[in-house]
């Protein structure tokens, strides 16, 4: 791993961009932040790092206006911070790229690039040839220049979108940069002409403050890796002078690991049989076997056909060619309906635009795959909803005051556990998780992780696809390597390695 040169060095530090002294946050009798001092310096990349909950989010919304805090000073650029909204923050140049997506899915891409700002001709029309050409060097500004400025930006993947977030906040050239989760969902092809962005804008001297739970990004990319643990920032170091076991202790308080844990998957019939499978557009004779009780993943580039993949199993996206075959019987769902009944549950890429159903309650979001065992007639028998729930929610360790209120207002790891819930519930043979724990914390991936490895355990099929090296290598017994929608090859356990994984998720590119 190459470390990019900080792009500060002691003792010839410019003055301080941005410098916090004693910051605290309260709502109400809750006090989120506790005393928070720290400086940033242009040209600096600041790690934020710190589990759900631990006060992350607000100290940047304070930062960038949004909120205000309860005590403590703030100075930026030498003066008093006092920003009384977003608005105000952005024209001091401060930009705040959430992890939370504001992509509105109608609008094409450069539409999206230039909302409410859109440049007019002579005659005071939208001029819409300016803007697709201004929106191609936004994207290839931050190594996005696959992407088509007249796209629906609702056609794009949450990675895609989450680049065209960076792009527009990056159009206003910022001098201070706040980046919330901004590789979670891409591929590492893509993280590295990101990383690259984040280096160039670094050595003009742009200040960077990097929220992100991908460890081994923040110690390659960071000039200091600032850790918050419940509102108070426990330790505030340069990369060499830490290690991740240590990040993890000082964002958990505990240790925390990742490693895989050697499993012994019997020899049986497969549990799903794949022979030359191709769909209308994208995948093409993609034949593999999953072996019963075994955690087999999916690795790949964006566009490899992992997700696409899934869809096909799950019936969301009709078999054009080939054959499938669940536990030896043909399987050829025609919808995901369908395939759950045949037994096969996915946990969906995006848990906020595909997995939870915010309208919701956390029980109903967890019963919703299984009502029909749930019901008497044609009304759903609500104690033994609960009661099937429940027990459900005590196995995987659902936090949370009670399972009638709405689920948004769960964090990002408890949200995924209700999700896995209802996937469990419907009784499967074959789960399918799609990106698992994308987005959310350390600690809550440590849980997931386990309750993938529990599941399997106990005899559950299990297809994980993450563009994450460290997941892949963490929990699959094999992994099959998509490129450009095809089989780049199959590897046992003890032929993992990232050098091997990556040149076979670029294979197809070379052609």
């Amino acid at each position: 791993m190459i470390r990019a040169v900080p792009a500060v060095e002691e003792g010839h530090a410019p003055p301080p961009l941005l410098v916090l002294d004693g910051v605290e946050k309260s709502f109400g009798p809750n006090q989120v932040l506790k005393n928070v001092s720290f400086t940033v310096h242009p040209g600096e990349v600041i790690g934020l790092l710190g589990e759900n909950g631990a006060g992350k989010s607000t100290l940047m919304n304070i930062v960038s206006g949004a909120l205000r805090p309860s005590g403590g000073q703030i100075s930026y650029d030498g003066a008093t911070h006092e920003l009384g909204s977003i608005t105000e923050g952005i024209e001091a140049g401060i930009s705040f790229v959430h992890q939370e997506l504001s992509i509105v899915g109608s609008l094409s891409v450069a539409e999206n690039l230039f909302l409410g700002r859109l440049p007019r001709n002579r005659l005071g029309l939208v001029d819409f040839a300016a803007i697709r050409s201004a929106s191609r060097a936004m994207l290839d500004g931050i190594g996005a220049d696959w992407i088509r400025p007249e796209r629906l930006a609702g056609s794009l993947r949450a990675g895609e979108q989450q680049l065209v977030e960076i792009a527009r906040a990056a159009a206003r050239k910022p001098r201070l940069l706040i980046l919330d989760e901004p590789t979670s969902s891409l591929t590492p092809h893509e993280v590295a002409s990101f990383l690259a962005y984040v280096r160039r804008v670094r050595s003009e001297g742009t200040a960077i403050i990097f929220i992100t739970h991908r460890l081994e990004e923040a110690m390659e990319i960071c000039d200091r890796l600032l850790v918050l643990r419940n509102g108070q920032i426990v330790s505030d170091l340069p990369p060499g002078r830490t290690s991740r076991a240590q990040i993890i202790r000082d964002m958990t308080g505990k240790q925390s690991l990742f490693e895989y844990q050697p499993r012994a998957v019997p020899v049986s019939a497969p549990a799903l049989l794949l022979s030359d499978v191709s769909d209308r557009d994208h995948l093409r004779d993609i034949s593999l076997e999953v072996r019963r009780g075994e955690v087999f993943g999916l690795f790949g580039l964006v566009g490899a056909g992992r997700t696409e993949l899934l869809e096909t199993i799950c019936g969301a996206r009709r078999l054009r060619a080939g054959r499938m075959e669940l536990m030896g019987q043909r399987h050829a769902p025609v919808d995901p309906a369908h395939a759950l009944r045949d037994g096969v549950a996915l946990v969906p890429e995006g848990r906020k635009t595909a997995g939870i159903l915010p309208q919701h309650s956390v029980r109903r979001n967890a019963s919703a795959a299984a009502l029909r065992s749930m019901a008497h007639g044609p009304l759903v028998a609500t104690a033994i909803e609960a009661q099937r729930t429940g027990a459900e929610f005590k196995a995987l360790g659902v936090r949370m005051e009670s399972d009638r209120q709405p689920i948004t207002t769960l964090s990002g790891g408890n949200q995924q556990k209700v999700i896995f819930a209802r996937a469990l519930l419907a009784q499967p043979r074959l789960l399918l998780l799609d990106e698992p724990t994308h987005g959310v914390d350390i600690g809550a991936k440590a849980e997931l992780y386990e309750i993938v490895r529990r599941t399997a355990d106990e005899g559950l099929t299990v297809i994980v696809a993450s563009s994450e090296l460290p997941e892949i290598n963490a929990l699959c017994d094999r992994v099959a390597v998509l490129s450009k929608g095809r089989l780049a090859g199959i590897l046992e356990r003890d032929k993992m390695d990232d050098a091997t994984l990556l040149r076979l998720a670029f294979s197809g590119h070379e052609e």
